[in-house]
């Protein structure tokens, strides 16, 4: 005898709690919900015209993925920008990017595609087209670790690409980061061009070094030591 069990519904990628994920993810990236910003559900639920059931699976999402922290007791909030995790993020970033660099190198026809983002990055940039130069950036460094031919690296930046976005947002403002990222993108893609494995490996990494160096960011935030009580009644007297 058979016995019938109920089968779970298979969630589609356009479910209700994705779609919520991906909206909040854009606001969180182009900044339109600041850093360290709380996310109120009761506020975001009547926004979104949702309950808070899929927006909380939403948050669950975008915790994985780094971009907002959940505590028990304030509810979720925008992960602040910080330069722990700058450094962090760049320095796997770095050794990714350097050996993708090097291994395209050995393919020397690679550079074309590379080349041809970088000409549309100086055009957005001649045309003051800020977040077209930062979308055509971020396709560069993704080709690039793409031109690796190692897709358990590729695998690898995919993970940290959406963090990764914040921080190149930031630096796309910087009024003479473009004019000089540009110029270190020609010198990659030559050495990539010119069959270089060493030189564009180590431009790989001095490019991304000189990121890190250009972003102010402050360190990790202190907590203040609680005065005792009769001091803080003497200074408010």
């Amino acid at each position: 005898m058979s016995v019938s069990v109920a089968r779970k519904p298979f969630a589609r990628p356009d479910s209700l709690p994705e779609r919520l994920a991906l909206w909040l993810r854009e606001e969180i990236l182009e900044e339109r919900i600041a850093p360290g910003s709380r996310l109120v559900e009761s506020e975001l639920a009547s926004r979104c015209g949702v309950s808070r059931v899929p927006l909380r699976e939403a948050f669950r999402i975008l915790a994985q993925e780094g971009l907002i922290e959940l505590s028990l007791h304030k509810g979720a909030a925008v992960r602040p920008l910080s330069a722990t995790e700058l450094r962090e993020l760049f320095g796997v970033r770095s050794a990714i990017e350097a050996f993708a660099a090097g291994a395209a190198a050995r393919n020397p026809a690679s550079a074309e595609p590379l080349a041809a983002l970088v000409d549309q990055m100086r055009e957005a940039v001649g045309n003051r087209d800020v977040s077209g130069y930062r979308r055509l950036a971020a396709a560069f460094h993704e080709a690039l670790v793409a031109a690796g031919g190692n897709e358990l690296l590729a695998g690898m930046y995919s993970q940290i690409r959406t963090r990764l976005r914040r921080y190149q947002a930031a630096m796309a403002r910087l009024p003479d980061l473009p004019g000089t990222s540009i110029a270190e993108h020609d010198a990659i893609v030559a050495a990539i061009a010119a069959g270089d494995v060493a030189r564009a490996s180590s431009l790989a990494t001095a490019h991304l070094d000189s990121l890190v160096d250009q972003l102010p960011l402050p360190g990790e935030q202190q907590v203040k030591p609680l005065e005792p009580t009769n001091a803080r009644k003497k200074r408010t007297a």
